[in-house]
């Protein structure tokens, strides 16, 4: 009985971390929160750890959407790479660069090492942003009046 909950166990974690190639997350959203996070600050940092995109970038994901502060989290990971990428959109005003990475080394007992990091300030497209508010008429979208 031991043996079949070993393969079973081994063929799960394969068919979940075994994709092949470069794997760039799609669902890239963290926020679950009913506030919106608008993000206004962008940190970009190398990690090393990573098995896959699916498992550990779900759970990078999941940690840092506790924080309330997170609006995305992108990865650019390719298997058999020591050190993928890792960019986070966040609100300055809720959470630092600091505090992002300290919360990803702490995970797993310290699973994930950084590297390299740089942040920088988030541009937004105050076009759309207008577009998007609720109460906005179709006729001065459409008029380009927005």
């Amino acid at each position: 009985m031991k043996l079949v909950y070993i393969i079973f166990a081994t063929s799960l974690i394969l068919v979940s971390c075994g994709q092949n190639g470069k794997q760039v997350a799609q669902d890239n959203e963290v926020n679950t929160s009913k506030e919106k996070v608008v993000a206004n600050k962008q940190l970009t940092f190398e990690i090393e750890g990573m098995v896959c995109v699916m498992g550990c970038g779900g759970s990078i994901k999941s940690k840092l959407a506790e924080t309330n502060a997170v609006e995305k989290c992108e990865f650019d990971f390719e298997e058999g790479r020591e050190m993928n990428k890792v960019t986070v959109s966040f609100d300055k005003n809720k959470t630092t660069p600091e505090n992002i990475i300290k919360i990803v080394t702490e995970m797993n007992d310290g699973q994930f090492k950084v590297g390299a990091r740089e942040s920088g300030d988030v541009s937004i497209n105050i076009k759309t942003t207008i577009q998007d508010l609720p109460g906005t008429s179709e006729e001065a979208k459409t008029k380009g009046h927005i």
